[in-house]
């Protein structure tokens, strides 16, 4: 549960990733009278309206609450006490941010991944007119629990015709990079049963080097590689896993086959 208090509850709103969710299908099959509101409508991006992300107030007696575990890890929970409309326009209004190079893009601040990585790069000040009429963001973690960003709420709502008023800076990308990176390193650890911070940085640092680049490539290297030990360092193995006229993903492939049948011993 996100242990939100009735009053709380009365205030929140549910924001849905329509990219990875079916979300008014949800919606409609869990709540008999809900709002709801797709924020791509009437921006430049309404032409992929069908994965716009959706904005969502429930009922007093919706069943969406009870149904959590079916859209928790795509989208997130906020609360206000503004109206659909000008919440919509100011979430809208963050769609897409300025880089610090000038170029936009895309910001997915309703993926709860992405969320805590973006409020813990924030100063207070960043955080309450990134805000604006919100008073907490709640995004649901891979420990099993609600992680809660609160903001005074109080700072001016955006209008949709604003959107990339909002700019990241170079320290802000930097930490939440670092954020990123502490993040895989814990679930590769997790998922090696291997508690060695050391040893985990030198498994990616192998792996960087070798061309692995996505946290899938790293994954398989690093399981390889504790799996096998030594073996993973036979001539043969290493210069199929550096090949560069090879895509990663067979590379790796190659190399686990060989390994499963004894061709490199």
């Amino acid at each position: 549960m996100t242990g939100l208090d009735q009053k709380t509850a009365e205030r929140a709103w549910i924001l849905l990733d329509g990219a990875v969710l079916d979300a008014p299908r949800l919606v409609y099959e869990h709540d008999d009278q809900p709002e709801l509101d797709y924020l791509y409508r009437n921006t430049p991006h309404e032409g992929a309206i069908e994965a716009s992300p959706c904005l969502v107030k429930p009922s007093p007696f919706s069943r969406l609450w009870s149904e959590q575990a079916r859209w928790r890890e795509h989208g997130i929970i906020l609360v206000t006490d503004e109206n659909l409309y000008p919440l919509a326009d100011h979430l809208r209004s963050l769609l897409s941010i300025r880089l610090p190079d000038g170029a936009f893009a895309y910001l997915r601040f309703y993926s709860p991944t992405q969320l805590p990585r973006l409020m813990a790069a924030f100063s207070d000040l960043e955080r309450a007119e990134f805000s604006g009429p919100v008073t907490d963001w709640l995004a649901f973690q891979s420990d099993g629990q609600w992680r809660r960003f609160r903001a005074d709420g109080n700072k001016p709502v955006r209008r949709a015709s604003e959107e990339g008023w909002f700019a990241l800076t170079d320290h802000h990308i930097t930490a939440m990079t670092g954020r990123a990176r502490d993040e895989f390193i814990a679930r590769l650890a997790r998922y090696l049963s291997l508690n060695d911070p050391g040893r985990i940085d030198t498994l990616i640092q192998q792996a960087n080097s070798l061309g692995f680049r996505t946290e899938k490539d790293v994954s398989r290297y690093a399981e390889l590689t504790v799996v096998h030990g030594e073996r993973i360092n036979h001539p043969e193995l290493h210069a199929v896993l550096s090949s560069r006229e090879m895509p990663t993903a067979l590379r790796l492939s190659e190399v686990d086959k060989r390994l499963a049948y004894g061709v490199a011993l």
